[in-house]
């Protein structure tokens, strides 16, 4: 009989798809709760674990944003728990699978998480960076919160469904 880790792995090497291994994930833009792409639409029962700041240079891609993980812009970030099923179903909304769009890339970082139930834990967490090509010449936002941010625009996401790779997310 396989165990669920049996189970995992087994699908990764017949799909191609490898997991990072983080049990945690902190998400900056349309994964947002309230997002188009509200990560508790991939999960049932996910919920946010706290809330935590990134550090760098976010970018405005139209309809989502994109984060480079190098400057010393404060933004805001929901953690989430996440297993192997939910990294895949993100990693197909950022373009990393099935197939590599080539805009994205995964990284494991270390922070301070404020727990919505109160006090901090340090967490390891996945964060999908902006490759420098895919913002290349894309506006610089000066905010934290790029979900406050875009919807203080007062404009709506073309698709009310549910998207499911940055492809879509573009139009």
């Amino acid at each position: 009989m396989k165990n669920s880790l049996d189970a995992v792995m087994e699908k990764e090497s017949s799909t191609g798809w490898k997991s990072c291994g983080a049990a945690y994930v902190a998400v900056y833009g349309t994964l947002r709760a309230g997002g188009v792409n509200d990560i508790a639409r991939l999960q049932h029962g996910t919920v946010c674990l706290g809330k935590t700041e990134l550090t760098g240079t976010l970018h405005d891609l139209g309809w989502y944003p994109g984060l480079r993980l190098e400057g010393r812009q404060p933004v805001l970030a929901e953690v989430y728990a996440m297993d192997a099923a939910l990294e895949q179903a993100m990693d197909r909304i950022e373009g990393l699978w099935p197939e590599d769009m080539g805009e994205y890339t995964k990284r494991l970082l270390t922070l301070p998480v404020a727990l919505v139930q109160g006090g901090q834990q340090m967490m390891t967490v996945l964060v999908y960076e902006a490759l420098p090509t895919t913002v290349g010449t894309a506006p610089v936002l000066e905010v934290s919160d790029w979900l406050q941010w875009f919807e203080s625009k007062g404009i709506q996401h073309p698709d009310t469904a549910f998207s499911l790779n940055s492809a879509q997310n573009k139009k």
